[in-house]
């Protein structure tokens, strides 16, 4: 590791890849020097080279590498503070190991490890969510119990158990954040309200309920200050404490539509209404329709459970610990405008933050599994399709393929395993359908039969599901690689079969008119 300035605190931050970790790192670059703990690089992260910044790639919940690290860290001369921001969160709600293993797991053995550092201070990034809201009565405050019973709670519950057990090796603070945002939204729930409510979808104008689901929205430089407001007061803090970073506030859904089309449309619209027995039923036809389609809604079914519920929060006394005063021009109110304004000024740059962001990514584990073997494999199923495609006793299969340059046929190959393998990584399939259709009419002019390009997709699904199964990591999972594949390539072949069809009826068509003109 680089030797480090002498005058500048030291600080490590896991999950330095992801929405907050970026944010922070860019706040403070200029005045700590920076150990960067994440899964992804920091060229894929986006963070730009800086002289105060180490980036280290690695997977907190692999125990033997976070203990290389930071006894690495520790030779260098330990570290001031540890904020620790990795987690995992997958907004499908489903029950998965990837929880304890990074969440709860990932916790202990960071804080195992850190013994050795002589940190001033241990910061945990938790949740308010970790405590059951449903109850009109509750409000939310720095005592509040950790009884909310989902797997991401549950998750944020034990690390806090853990937390609060090694605040007798060094202070440790627990942050149990609200919802948070920037002036590019970057809140997935918040995205998807939006990119629906300032749409022309059918569904523009729809509410859940009464439309007072309401949580509390902090501002991610409201954040960012509150963490450096912990550690430049870390000495007059107790050993262990726990602190909420939230308003008082809650915006409501109603509220937001309100304030959003107001903003967007400088006209008012009034929201329409869906009982809540009726959302509940919308939201599994959404659902069900997306499981075809390829491209699950964001609206999950355990959302409805908080449909018109209010998360009521009272973070009176971390303000008055920290002496810190949320600063009014960043209330969600306020920060809409500025959200709407790089919507509509910077579209494509609006997007690609909210859906591309691997914070916001909402995949299973599972399919992360076999897009990285995909990944490890691609050059062994390649190759393995083009021998078969290419092989002497094919020939009558594989006939005008076997004609194509070598260069040429590899790169085709090669071109439809990438979009599988991309659809894999997304969970959306529009992308390779849209291939499937241009594929087609492009094969139909060179030459191919329709029979011909088929069986070189089942040949590519039959090689790919085979190889995939045969690795160890992705034992259990064989139906769902079957399922995933098949399903994706016969939808492929399906577009192909219609558009072989279209082609020739227009061309059989064509013909008789020319036949009817000349006669």
């Amino acid at each position: 590791m680089n030797s480090r300035p002498s005058n500048l605190p030291t600080i490590i931050v896991t999950g330095a890849s992801g929405f907050i970790g970026r944010h922070f790192l860019d706040t403070i670059k200029n005045d700590f020097y920076i150990y960067a703990l994440a899964r992804r690089s920091q060229k894929a992260a986006g963070i730009p080279i800086h002289k105060n910044i180490i980036w280290i790639r690695v997977d907190i919940a692999v125990e033997q590498a976070m203990k290389e690290i930071l006894n690495g860290i520790a030779n260098q001369g330990g570290a001031d503070y540890l904020l620790h921001l990795a987690g995992f969160y997958d907004f499908s709600n489903k029950s998965d190991q990837e929880y304890y293993r990074t969440n709860a797991i990932g916790t202990r053995n960071i804080l195992e490890n850190s013994k050795i550092l002589r940190l001033k201070r241990f910061i945990f990034a938790s949740s308010l969510t970790v405590t059951e809201f449903c109850n009109p009565n509750v409000v939310i405050d720095e005592d509040s119990p950790t009884d909310a019973k989902f797997p991401y709670a549950l998750s944020k519950k034990e690390a806090e158990i853990f937390i609060k057990d090694y605040s007798s090796e060094f202070p440790c603070t627990i942050i149990r954040q609200a919802a948070i945002y920037s002036d590019w939204c970057e809140y997935m729930p918040l995205y998807s309200f939006l990119s629906t409510w300032l749409s022309a979808k059918w569904n523009c104008r729809v509410l859940g309920g009464k439309g007072d689901s309401a949580i509390p929205y902090l501002h991610i430089n409201e954040l960012c200050k509150l963490f450096l407001l912990i550690i430049k007061q870390t000495e007059q803090l107790p050993i262990f404490n726990i602190l909420i970073a939230s308003p008082d506030n809650s915006e409501s859904h109603k509220e937001l539509f309100k304030i959003a089309v107001g903003y967007n449309y400088f006209q008012s619209i009034k929201p329409f209404y869906v009982p809540k027995f009726l959302a509940y039923a919308g939201i599994i036809v959404r659902y069900q329709w997306g499981r075809i389609i390829g491209k699950l809604p964001f609206e999950r079914f355990w959302m409805a459970k908080y449909i018109d519920h209010k998360m009521r929060v009272d973070a009176s006394n971390t303000r008055k610990i920290l002496s810190w005063i949320p600063i009014a021009r960043y209330d969600i109110k306020r920060r809409l405008l500025f959200i709407i304004a790089n919507m509509k000024n910077n579209p494509f740059e609006w997007k690609y933050k909210n859906e591309t962001a691997p914070v916001y990514a909402i995949k299973e584990r599972q399919y992360l599994k076999i897009y990285e073997c995909m990944i490890k494999l691609k050059d062994q199923i390649i190759n393995e399709i083009f021998a078969r495609m290419s092989s002497q006793k094919n020939i009558y299969l594989f006939e005008t393929y076997q004609h194509l340059e070598i260069d040429k046929l590899i790169n085709r190959i090669e071109y439809l395993y990438n979009m599988l393998e991309n659809g894999m990584r997304t969970g959306d399939r529009t992308n390779i359908l849209e291939y499937g259709s241009y594929m087609a009419g492009e094969r139909f002019i060179e030459g191919f039969k329709s029979v011909e390009v088929i069986r070189a997709i089942e040949l590519t699904a039959e090689i790919t599901i085979d190889s995939l199964m045969s690795q160890s990591e992705l034992e259990g999972m064989e139906q769902r690689i079957h399922d995933e594949i098949m399903v994706t390539l016969q939808m492929v072949i399906d577009k192909i079969e219609d558009t072989y069809e279209n082609l020739i009826d227009n061309k059989r068509q064509k013909t008789e008119n020319k036949k009817n003109g000349e006669g």
